[in-house]
């Protein structure tokens, strides 16, 4: 390093003054002026964060996550619908806490809506929300684009920790919560699966609606307002109540007061509906788009059905594979129309050379 500076140093002082030659009325000026020395400016590579720092921000996330997970688990241990305890919790989180810690509350209460078989007790909960997080923070650590922007992510992370939960217990295997082919088939069922994705589909709009127009309507809504506040302090409430997570736990809500404990699924596929319009506008900026999403998650819980019975987050996986589904068929049909193009193209590119080559007579 001593020697590059010395270098850069010497060159820096043989830089002289432009020299002009005399001119005569008839010449131009004549300007001789020296070429600057070349200086190479190297970036110092960019340091990872400290450990310290990564440490200190996944324990807060994981405690987030699993005061949520418990919050949620007490709530449907009271007889609370576990759509509506994850809602509750949910918006909580999503009015009050920054993002980051926003959305590792709301994954956590996912793990809590898991049954009393993968869940029995709250040091059961809590450990199930931790690990959520915990996997959540590595991937959002390590820059991985793993789910990135799609929505769902946060409950296949859910769903991940819950499945290895009933993996690592051998009476829960034992008990064939790993795996259930009836409930498939009963899921299956024409009128089931029409209700399914018809749901679905509701939830994924009333998401898209609130969070781009109602939110706004109903709380800021100039002097008809019902909140007595200021129009600052209400632009700012609807700004918290239509973030991603707020948005997703308000569908939620109302599915489980509309439809009422009787029909829970009604209100579950909502919510899963919910969490595939939480996906970022570049992944599903159309209606249409939406809806085949939509539809696609709604596919998915059918077939999730008889998987890892009772674990929590499965709606958010059926979720994120309806989005990534359809942007797979999405792909799959833009490589194909490329390829029909060309080969058309080239079809009319030998048409042509064909047709010049021929004689005039």
């Amino acid at each position: 390093m001593l020697s590059v500076l010395l270098t850069t140093a010497a060159a820096a002082s043989s830089w002289s003054s432009p020299v002009i030659a005399p001119v005569t009325a008839c010449q131009k000026p004549a300007v001789s002026i020296p070429r600057a020395p070349l200086v190479l400016l190297v970036d110092e590579p960019l340091l990872p964060p400290p450990p310290s720092a990564f440490l200190q921000n996944a324990a807060v996330r994981i405690a987030c996550s699993s005061g949520a997970s418990v919050a949620t688990w007490a709530l449907v241990q009271n007889k609370v619908s576990s759509v509506a305890a994850s809602s509750m919790i949910g918006l909580a989180a999503g009015a009050v806490l920054p993002t980051p810690l926003a959305t590792a509350a709301f994954c956590g209460t996912f793990v809590g809506m898991s049954s009393p078989l993968v869940a029995p007790g709250v040091a059961h909960a809590a450990g199930l929300g931790a690990a959520a997080a915990a996997m959540l923070a590595t991937l959002d650590a390590t820059n991985t684009r793993l789910l990135k922007g799609y929505g769902g992510r946060l409950g296949a992370v859910a769903a991940l920790a819950a499945f290895g939960s009933i993996v690592a217990t051998p009476s829960l295997m034992e008990a064939g919560l790993l795996f259930q082919p009836t409930l498939a088939a009963a899921a299956a069922a024409p009128k089931a699966l029409a209700t399914t994705i018809g749901a679905t589909a509701i939830g994924a709009t009333a998401m898209r609606l609130w969070a781009r127009h109602l939110a706004v309507l109903l709380l800021v809504g100039g002097s008809s307002s019902p909140l007595l506040l200021t129009p600052s302090k209400r632009a700012e409430l609807a700004r918290r109540l239509s973030n991603p997570v707020a948005s997703a736990s308000v569908v939620g809500l109302l599915a489980s007061l509309v439809v009422g404990p009787s029909r829970a699924a009604i209100a579950a596929s909502a919510f899963a509906g919910a969490f595939v319009s939480m996906s970022a506008p570049e992944k599903l900026g159309s209606s249409r788009a939406l809806l085949g999403a939509a539809a696609l998650a709604g596919l998915a819980q059918v077939g999730l059905a008889a998987v890892g019975v009772g674990a929590g987050g499965k709606l958010g996986a059926a979720a994120a594979i309806g989005v990534l589904v359809l942007r797979s068929l999405r792909a799959a049909a833009a490589v194909v129309l490329l390829w029909r193009a060309r080969a058309r193209a080239g079809e009319v590119s030998g048409a042509y050379q064909y047709e010049a080559a021929k004689p005039l007579f």
